[in-house]
């Protein structure tokens, strides 16, 4: 007869029913399935890990000591422990005063860690071995009870019994490997590669053997890999096309997170996983999708208490390091994604004494798992700069929000021109942290190493932004009021934001980082550079202005391709209008037109496409005597969106009174303001289900197909708030077939 089993069997465990632990159990029996039960943990081998990390960190110390001039051997020998002393009892434990029940604890081992500061402290304490707390049978249970995951539907994952045959070869494993070392890992810093290194090269040579939650982690680093490349270097150097290779991985790395039961992890690799799959459908999925899917990262990081320092908490050092650059990765990929959501970008930076602390700026190789403390921070430039000069604009952003809570507002109302203070004290703040990146990293780059050129590009692009958002157009009270010294300056500072982004983007060097750049698209810039030339077509440096555009739309093809996207739909209307500004104002001097860029034909025949849908759908409507749709017949009246104005507010840019500084007026059918032809994109709320189901029947083609000439507009205003809308509400139209694609 089998000895009877120190735990529950699987299904009992889950079912979180009582188990009689027999071989097969009573339950299992009187349901007809299988009954297994996990393996005794080898606690032996165990404590022979333990041993052996404690031999190395005696001999590291020994090494120092003997570094120091000392003999560790002559040192005298610690005294006996008392032989009378008793450790203390779980009954001993309630008597101490200092053993509340509101403590804060790190559980933490191999990799998994679960922070708890509550009742649940106590509970911990109960466990014979605390690492029992950390218990997960993710990667022991059956490929069958590894597909039961009931939160496969938040990343749209397909159950599959296995992944292993999704694997590339083992050399094309290194190879994908390798490009993430090159491309993804300088300006992530999310694993320590010196550590990851051979085990990825172990797990190449032995694919059935890989534990769960490292299999996500390689899934995603494929996926990551194949994202920074464009199509050409996906044939070239994998010899398939990228579509095909991102959809796989992408898939495979849902999968395997699915598989590893990531909503519940307490495994920093799995966490790791996650954050990189993040990186790779950034610019696939919907924002307002990544920007969930990115909260439930934090909460999973939260869970296992990342947003405390864990040199606090009393973890290794090497640890500590590790979950500071995971943290704060996580955390700038959810500020973005919120700033594109229309949030406020900054809601929740915290930086007190107690949260997570700026990852320090040293090179991967000075960093060990056994490491007895942390190397003293480098002055000089690391292998870290780029993710250390953005933590110090991060850091400015901090400063700025505990002044903007000192005067009783919360960090949902940041915005750098709400904080009390002229611009020249603004300006002045800012030339603090100007001063700090000029001084300890832009003047250190070598521009000829591309690390050091995209930091010194994203450093000086970031300080332009502030600087443009500082002084932003919409602050301007009136056009012709507004210093031409003002105007000027931010007209400069827009064109040479525009040529910086081109740079990342097309710049020969920086090729293994212009994946980074298409997030960052400045949208505002571009918007203003536009309304700018379609005031005043022959402003100076305009030839300067139009090759910038030029630059943009050819690096970002999808601002043209994409017309389930209102703002680039809102955009392309804006730049035609700007360009038939700038043919008139030519023509009108007897100046010849140079050629038309072949973006803005694309864009003109795009709209003649749709023009001639309309009018063919129109005809056919006609004859069969079949009145239009709802959303049809709003499409068809909405008039000219209103573009370029001459007197700016804070929200409106006009020349006299207009009814677009007020929001729009639904109706009960879903009508639209006639003032309005993007009425559709302002933001549904939950009590328009209606109006947005019509929204979403409607065809996109009635926008494209409106009428694009420059007649009439002068007077027409120009309202920013709307553009925010469009920018937030950017992905509203798109089908949810497209994500689910990948």
């Amino acid at each position: 007869m089998s000895s009877r089993p120190t735990y529950s069997c699987i299904r009992c465990a889950e079912r979180k029913v009582k188990c009689d632990r027999q071989k097969p159990c009573s339950a299992c029996v009187k349901y007809n399935v299988d009954c297994v039960f996990n393996p005794l943990r080898p606690r032996k081998e165990q404590r022979r890990v333990k041993n052996q990390i404690l031999v190395d960190r005696l001999k590291h110390y020994e090494a120092l000591l003997s570094e120091q001039g000392l003999d560790p051997t002559s040192l005298p020998h610690t005294p006996d422990p008392d032989p009378h002393f008793q450790p203390p009892t779980p009954s001993s434990i309630d008597l101490e005063p200092t053993r509340c029940i509101n403590k804060t604890q790190v559980v933490h081992s191999q990799g998994r860690s679960k922070f708890v500061d509550n009742l649940w402290t106590r509970v911990v304490e109960e466990f014979q071995d605390p690492e029992d707390a950390l218990e997960d049978t993710s990667d022991d249970t059956s490929d069958l009870e590894a597909s039961d995951d009931d939160f496969g539907f938040v990343i749209n994952s397909k159950p599959k019994s296995s992944t292993r045959s999704t694997h590339p070869p083992p050399e094309r494993i290194l190879d994908l490997w390798q490009i993430f070392i090159e491309n993804v890992d300088p300006l992530t810093k999310i694993v320590h590669v010196p550590t990851l290194r051979p085990a990825m090269q172990k797990a190449a040579s032995d694919i059935g053997t890989i534990p769960r939650g490292f299999e996500v982690l390689m899934f995603a680093i494929y996926g990551a890999a194949v994202m920074s490349l464009n199509d050409n270097d996906c044939k070239q150097r994998l010899g398939e096309p990228r579509k095909i290779l991102l959809s796989r991985y992408i898939s495979a790395t849902k999968a395997a997170l699915s598989r590893a039961k990531f909503m519940g992890t307490i495994s920093l690799v799995v966490l790791q996983a996650l954050i990189i799959h993040l990186l790779s459908v950034r610019d696939i999925y919907e924002p307002r999708a990544v920007w969930s899917l990115t909260g439930v990262a934090v909460r999973i990081a939260q869970s296992m208490g990342l947003d405390r320092d864990g040199k606090t908490l009393g973890l290794p050092p090497f640890e500590a390091e590790m979950r500071r650059r995971i943290w704060w990765l996580l955390k700038g990929h959810d500020f973005r994604t919120a700033e594109l959501c229309g949030l406020a970008k900054f809601r929740d930076l915290d930086t007190g004494p107690e949260s997570t602390k700026w990852p320090t700026n040293v090179n991967d190789d000075q960093l060990y798992p056994s490491m007895p403390s942390l190397p003293s921070e480098s002055n000089a430039l690391t292998d870290v700069v780029f993710v250390a000069m953005r933590h110090e604009l991060s850091n400015f952003a901090a400063g700025r929000i505990a002044r903007f809570r000192q005067q009783g507002k919360t960090s949902t109302e940041f915005n750098l021109r709400a904080l009390g203070s002229t611009k020249s004290e603004i300006d002045e703040a800012f030339k603090q942290v100007e001063e700090v990146l000029e001084t300890k990293y832009i003047r250190y780059c070598d521009p000829t190493n591309p690390l050091h050129l995209v930091t010194m590009v994203v450093a000086r692009s970031a300080m332009n932004i502030v600087r443009f958002i500082t002084h932003h157009p919409r602050q301007w009270a009136s056009f012709e009021q507004t210093p031409l010294s003002e105007r000027q300056w931010i007209w400069e500072i827009s064109i040479k934001l525009l040529e910086q982004h081109d740079m990342m983007q097309s710049s020969p060097q920086l090729k293994q980082f212009a994946w980074h750049a298409a997030y960052y698209l400045p949208w505002h810039i571009c918007i203003h550079v536009l309304d700018t030339l379609r005031a005043n077509p022959l402003i100076p440096e305009a030839e300067k202005a139009w090759q910038a555009v030029r630059n943009t739309y050819g690096n970002n093809p999808n601002m043209i391709s994409d017309t389930k996207k209102p703002i680039n739909v809102a955009v392309g209307n804006l730049c035609l209008k700007a360009y038939g500004a700038r043919e008139a104002a030519l023509q009108d001097g007897n100046i010849r037109p140079p050629p038309t860029p072949e973006f803005i034909s694309q864009l003109r025949q795009q709209r003649e496409v749709a023009k001639a849908k309309r009018q063919a759908r129109d005809a056919n409507s006609s004859q069969s005597g079949t009145p239009a749709s709802d959303g049809q017949a709003n499409a068809r009246r909405m008039s000219p969106r209103p573009e370029a104005g001459d007197i700016y507010s804070d929200d409106t840019l006009a020349t006299r009174p207009s009814t677009m500084s007020d929001p729009p007026n639904y109706t009960q059918n879903g009508g639209a303001p006639e003032s309005d032809p993007f009425w559709f994109l302002n933001g549904f709320e939950d009590s328009q289900v209606g109006d947005l189901n019509n929204v979403m029947e409607m065809d996109l083609d009635s926008i494209l197909a409106q009428d694009h000439t420059v007649e009439g507009n002068s007077t027409q205003a120009f309202n920013w708030k709307q553009w925010d809308a469009w920018l937030a509400d950017s992905n509203v139209m798109r089908p949810s077939a497209s994500a689910q694609d990948l």
